[in-house]
C-alpha cells in the first residue's frame, strides 16, 4: 500500500483544491481520506505532496507519439503509408517505438495516457492505440490495441496524392471515404448474415473491408478536420453512416459553435497554438473559452509532435490566459479526454477502483513556470523532476 499525504487534491470527480490523502493499492486508487496515516497506520510507503497540487495524469487523446519519433527523423517516421489513401487495415500499434524520446517528454509534461494514431496523409489511415507512457515494450505499455479508426479531411491528404491519384480536391476526398464506407457496409451485412445462417455465403475476404466493417459494429472514428467546412463534411459523412465519431484537431471549432452544439459533436481541439498557415489561419487559444461560453464540452490535444507533448500543461495555460476557466481546462485534459476515448472507467479522474495515474505539480497548474515534480502510473513512480 502507498499513501500520498498532504495533497491539494483536484480529482476531477467532485474534489477541487481540497486537502486530502490518497491511498493506493495494487496499482489502483483504494481510498481518498482526510488522514490516511491515522486510518491505515504508518507502516506503509508514504509520499509527502507537501500541500502541492495533485491531479490525475493528463490524457492525450490524439498524437503520433512513438510512431513519428521525437526529434523528427525520417528513419523514425512511420506515421504515413503514403501509397494508398484508403488503408483501414494499418495499425499504429505495429509502428510504435517505446524508446522514442517523446515518451519521456510526455512524463515530464504530466501525461500518463496517450492515444497514438497514424498520420494525416491518408483519408483512412488505420487504427489508433491506447498506451501508458512508461514501459520498456509496447506489450507492456498498450492498454487498447485498436481503439478507433483515423480518418482525415485536410489539405495534407490532397497534397500527398495531388498529381498522382485521387484525391486532388475535397470533392474527391469525401467521395473516396464514402465509397470505402459503402463497400464496408455491404461487406458487413453479408459477413454478419453468413455468421447467422450457414446457408448464406460469406463475402470474399478483403483485408481492408474486413477491418473497416468494424465501424458498423460501433468502433469509433476519429475524424481529423481543421477547417470549419471540413468539420461539417465530417459530420455529414458520420451521420450518413451512423458512425460513432469525434472531431479532432478542430482548429476552427470556435467559429461554428452553434453547428457543433446542434449535432452534439464531441470535439478534440488543439493544438491551438503555433504557426499560422492556410489551415491554421484561425488557430487561437481562445477556442477553449468560446466553446465553454457556448456550453460545449470538449477535450484538448497537443497532436504531438505538432506541439511538443511536454507542453501539454502550457497548452492549457495558454487557453486559461485567453479566458478558459481552470476547472474546464483540467476537465478537457483529463476526464473529457478519457471519456471521448472510452477510457473513463480507468483514467481521467482519481476515484477508488481507477488506475493510480497521478501527477504532483510543483506549483499552480496554470502557471507557466509550474512543472510535474512526480508522476505515478499504476501506483508506481515513473518520473521525478531533475532525475
Amino acid at each position: 500500500m502507498l499513501i500520498i499525504k498532504n495533497c491539494k487534491l483536484i480529482n476531477m470527480a467532485g474534489i477541487y483544491e481540497e486537502k486530502r490523502d490518497l491511498v493506493i493499492k495494487d496499482g489502483k486508487i483504494f481510498d481518498i481520506c482526510a488522514n490516511a496515516l491515522d486510518t491505515y497506520g504508518c507502516e506503509h510507503e508514504v509520499i509527502d505532496a507537501c500541500d502541492n497540487y495533485v491531479t490525475p495524469g493528463l490524457v492525450e487523446p490524439h498524437c503520433r507519439l512513438g510512431v513519428q519519433e521525437e526529434v523528427f527523423r525520417n528513419e523514425g517516421n512511420d506515421a504515413d503509408e503514403a501509397t494508398d489513401p484508403i488503408l483501414p487495415q494499418l495499425r499504429a500499434l505495429d509502428a510504435i517505438n517505446p524508446q522514442d524520446e517523446g515518451f519521456q517528454m510526455a512524463l515530464a509534461g504530466g501525461v500518463t495516457t496517450v492515444v497514438t494514431c497514424p498520420g494525416d496523409a491518408n483519408l483512412i489511415g488505420g487504427t489508433c492505440a491506447v498506451l501508458k507512457t512508461a514501459g520498456n515494450t509496447v506489450d507492456e505499455m498498450v492498454r487498447v490495441p485498436e481503439l478507433a479508426f483515423h480518418m482525415c479531411l485536410t489539405d495534407g491528404v490532397k497534397n500527398t496524392y495531388e498529381g498522382k491519384k485521387t484525391p486532388k480536391t475535397r470533392l474527391g476526398s469525401a467521395a473516396l471515404i464514402r465509397e470505402a464506407l459503402m463497400r464496408a457496409q455491404r461487406y458487413h451485412i453479408q459477413w454478419t448474415a453468413s455468421k447467422k445462417d450457414p446457408l448464406v455465403k460469406p463475402p470474399k475476404f478483403d483485408m481492408k473491408l474486413h477491418s473497416l466493417m468494424r465501424a458498423f459494429d460501433g468502433m469509433p472514428v476519429k475524424f481529423t478536420a481543421k477547417r470549419s467546412h471540413d468539420m461539417l463534411t465530417a459530420i455529414r459523412i458520420a451521420e450518413e453512416f451512423g458512425l460513432a465519431y469525434t472531431l479532432e484537431n478542430c482548429v476552427e471549432a470556435w467559429l461554428i459553435p452553434q453547428e457543433l452544439k446542434k449535432h452534439h459533436v464531441k470535439c478534440v481541439i488543439g493544438p491551438t497554438y503555433g504557426e499560422k498557415s492556410s489551415e491554421y489561419r484561425h488557430r487561437d487559444p481562445i477556442a477553449g473559452a468560446v466553446l465553454e461560453q457556448n456550453g460545449i464540452e470538449f477535450a484538448v490535444s497537443t497532436g504531438h509532435p505538432t506541439m511538443n507533448i511536454e507542453l501539454a500543461a502550457i497548452h492549457l495555460t495558454l487557453m486559461y490566459k485567453k479566458g478558459l476557466t481552470p476547472r474546464t481546462a483540467l476537465e478537457a485534459a483529463t476526464i473529457n479526454a478519457a471519456r471521448y476515448c472510452g477510457l473513463e472507467d480507468r483514467v481521467g479522474s482519481l476515484e477508488p477502483g481507477k488506475d493510480a495515474d497521478i501527477v504532483i505539480w510543483d506549483g499552480y497548474p496554470f502557471d507557466y513556470y509550474t512543472s510535474a515534480s512526480t508522476v505515478l502510473i499504476d501506483g508506481a513512480i515513473v518520473y521525478t523532476k531533475n532525475h
